[in-house]
C-alpha cells in the first residue's frame, strides 16, 4: 500500500513538471508594440539590417501579429540579453497587413516593402531593460 502511494506521488510530480514546462514561456521579450491603427500589423524580425521584397514575399523571417487597437510583444528564445555584445541587434520591421497581403496576392515581388512598410525599429539587445518600452504605431 505504501509502495503504491509513493508511486502515485512520484507520478503526480512528474506530470506536474511536464505540464509546467509546457506552460512556462521560454522566451525573452524585447519589445512591446501598441497598434493604434484600424488594421492588423505584421512585425517582421530579422537578424540582418536589410529587408527586401523577396524576403517578405517568401516569408523568410520571424513574424508577430498585433491586432488593431491592441498590443503585442516580440520575443527571442530565452537568453541573457545583458551578456550580449554591443553589435548584437534585432531589426524589427512594421508592416500594414492589408497592403502586404494585397501585394503578395498579386504575385508581385516588387513594391511590397514600398507599399506596406510603416516603421523600422533597431534594438541593441544588451540595452533591453526588464520593463520594456512600448512602441506606438499610429
Amino acid at each position: 500500500m505504501m509502495q503504491k502511494l509513493r508511486l502515485i506521488k512520484i507520478s503526480i510530480v512528474v506530470v506536474l513538471f511536464f505540464l509546467s514546462a509546457c506552460v512556462i514561456d521560454w522566451h525573452t521579450r524585447i519589445a512591446t508594440f501598441k497598434n493604434n491603427t484600424s488594421s492588423r500589423l505584421l512585425i517582421a524580425k530579422l537578424n540582418d539590417e536589410r529587408m527586401t521584397d523577396s524576403i517578405l514575399y517568401n516569408e523568410r523571417f520571424s513574424k508577430y501579429w498585433v491586432e488593431a487597437k491592441s498590443s503585442g510583444s516580440v520575443s527571442l528564445p530565452n537568453m541573457k540579453l545583458s551578456y550580449q555584445s554591443d553589435s548584437v541587434k534585432a531589426y524589427l520591421y512594421v508592416f500594414n497587413s492589408d497592403s502586404l497581403f494585397k501585394y503578395q496576392d498579386l504575385k508581385k515581388v516588387e513594391g511590397i516593402v514600398q507599399h506596406s512598410f510603416i516603421r523600422k525599429v533597431v534594438i541593441q539587445l544588451n540595452k533591453v531593460k526588464e520593463s520594456l518600452d512600448t512602441i506606438y504605431i499610429k
